[in-house]
């Protein structure tokens, strides 16, 4: 469908555009209106703009494009976030989040490591911070960027932790349908833990079940 152009208004007041905001800021007017958004010139070149007829066929065009109903082969969308442990792209939906933050000190507790890292000050509240990848065994091999860690606090009901990922990428809008099963070749624990894999860039990026997950940490944390 061939896209046509909005209306562009020729004005010789576009003095926004030369001693306005976005220009050399010389204009007398900055020092009462603040910003260019507050002049009336501003305001009579945009009324002037709405007003312009539309080119030939755009109501049209629009008017078709609106009509198509959305593919349902979409199916459900999740928000998730998407992060790296180790070598690995892994996604956790963004209703079992609380924050994403810098890494903070952790204090080891006494006669206790493995999956449990430690305690972690999060806003004034002690939280359990947790070892995710050796819980998922992807720390073997993994060359930490601290420049790039963030701590990813979850939570579920009443329960709250706390795990460092290697690097957060950002909250993506996953279509459900495009999950398609793990891969033969992913160990164990982390096949357990993976509702299915989906393609995010260049990367495959496991969603991880987060019934399961909170599971597999109240018991081996008992």
């Amino acid at each position: 469908m061939n896209r046509t152009t909005l209306p562009v208004v020729k004005t010789d007041e576009q003095c926004w555009k030369t001693i306005g905001i976005r220009g050399d800021r010389s204009c007398p007017e900055l020092s009462t209106h603040i910003h260019c958004n507050n002049c009336p010139v501003f305001a009579a070149a945009g009324r002037r703009f709405l007003d312009a007829p539309s080119p030939p066929g755009y109501v049209d065009e629009w008017t078709t494009r609106l009509a198509i109903p959305e593919e349902e082969a979409d199916g459900e969308r999740v928000s998730v976030l998407v992060f790296r442990l180790g070598p690995e792209w892994l996604a956790l939906p963004v209703a079992s989040l609380t924050e994403v933050t810098r890494p903070r000190v952790v204090h080891r507790i006494p006669h206790r490591g493995g999956i449990l890292a430690g305690l972690v000050n999060i806003r004034g509240e002690l939280l359990v911070c947790v070892r995710l990848d050796l819980i998922l065994g992807t720390a073997e091999n993994s060359v930490p960027d601290h420049d790039r860690q963030r701590f990813v606090v979850i939570h579920r009901d009443k329960e709250n932790w706390v795990f460092r990922a290697d690097e957060v990428d950002q909250v993506h809008r996953l279509a459900m349908p495009q999950l398609v099963p793990p891969a033969p070749t992913l160990n164990r624990a982390q096949a357990k833990l993976t509702r299915g894999v989906f393609p995010y860039q260049s990367h495959s990026v496991g969603l991880l079940d987060e019934s399961r997950l909170f599971q597999t940490l109240r018991e081996r944390l008992r």
